[in-house]
């Protein structure tokens, strides 16, 4: 069995990711996993099934699916042929497997034999679909620990792409190598990058980072190729609460009958989620987007409310609506009423938009 693992949206969105299935079907059973949900979402957009979702870090995923296949065939769309090296490098080295991996850099497109010993079949049938090989390349480790706090590494960052840990705009690369600090959990320092306080705060709010494990990522926006949305209804029950955490979207709500966001971005990216289940959200904004996704969609009955500060209000609708709960059992309308009066009566609210 061949184990392909698929990582961003673009493998989906270019038309690799099928062909890649296709391919490596001809030639033994295959067991598809991806990492990322914006992946997840280019996955159902392009009408892919039999792909599973882990929730798991790419190297993790190698990991576990090394002891259920003969070898690993990594499919990446990077932003440059050298980001995509650098991140295949990454997740080889922290997947620590003896196993043939193969990367099909779709950027390029190139593949790389990280570790030897793959079948020459499938090297054989990459070549006849005229994507050359390349030579892996070696590099500087990306974590360290000095004067009691911990370093990581990024190299593949553009100018003017957004930082993210663990989903959260931390700010914006201004070179091409970011470096980040972090000291009890706390981040301190980002090299390389305009920070934003707004998200460091956001992280220390929610428990703060391991940063040896932490997710990063480095993007000028979540999709970047054209594509439609697959949408089908659903019928969902009860309403959940999400504050500042998308990536959490499929765990957290795919099965509920409205969700209520907040952050101008969160709203953007999970409210353009769920318009494929025909989800609704309630928006709870106030005005600062970063504009991560362009044009985005909203689910009919969807509402956008802005406020004076999302954060603090957020966490009023959190205590008082949801009596701290991420979920509760209530009518989507019922709750979109209880916030916007909730709003009104604490003079918060500065404007709706229903769509």
């Amino acid at each position: 069995m061949i184990g392909l693992l698929f990582h961003g949206p673009e493998v989906f969105d270019s038309g690799w990711g099928s062909r890649i299935i296709d391919a490596m079907k001809a030639l033994d059973d295959v067991r598809c996993v991806l990492a990322g949900t914006m992946g997840r979402t280019a996955a159902i957009d392009n009408g892919l099934k039999g792909i599973e979702f882990w929730g798991k870090m790419p190297g993790a995923c190698i990991h576990d699916l090394a002891s259920q296949v003969d070898a690993v065939i990594i499919v990446n769309y990077a932003k440059s042929e050298q980001a995509g090296l650098v991140f295949g490098a990454m997740i080889v080295e922290r997947a620590r497997v003896d196993i043939p991996i193969v990367q099909v850099e779709c950027s390029g497109p190139f593949f790389v034999e990280w570790a030897e010993g793959c079948d020459p079949h499938i090297t054989g049938i990459l070549r006849q679909m005229r994507i050359p090989q390349r030579d892996g390349i070696l590099i500087k480790p990306s974590v360290w620990e000095a004067d009691g706090r911990v370093y990581r590494r990024m190299t593949t960052a553009a100018p003017g792409d957004f930082i993210l840990i663990n989903g959260i705009i931390a700010g914006r690369a201004t070179g091409t190598e970011v470096i980040i600090a972090c000291k009890n959990g706390h981040i301190i320092e980002i090299q390389g990058a305009e920070v934003k306080e707004h998200g460091i705060e956001k992280l220390d709010r929610f428990g703060g980072v391991d940063l040896q494990a932490v997710k990063l990522a480095s993007t000028n926006t979540l999709r970047c190729m054209e594509h439609r949305p697959r949408t089908r209804k659903t019928k969902g029950y009860g309403v959940v609460f999400i504050d500042h955490a998308g990536m959490h979207v499929y765990d957290l709500a795919h099965e509920a009958e409205g969700v209520v966001t907040v952050g101008d971005d969160t709203t953007s990216v999970v409210g353009d989620i769920l318009y494929r289940f025909q989800i609704p959200v309630i928006g709870i904004v106030d005005g600062d987007a970063d504009m991560i996704l362009q044009n985005g969609h909203f689910t009919s009955g969807s509402v956008r409310l802005t406020v004076q500060k999302d954060d603090l209000f957020g966490l009023k609708v959190f205590e008082t609506v949801f009596q701290g709960k991420q979920e509760i059992d209530a009518g989507f309308e019922q709750v979109r009423d209880r916030i916007i009066e909730l709003a009104e009566k604490s003079e918060q609210v500065c404007s709706s938009e229903t769509f």
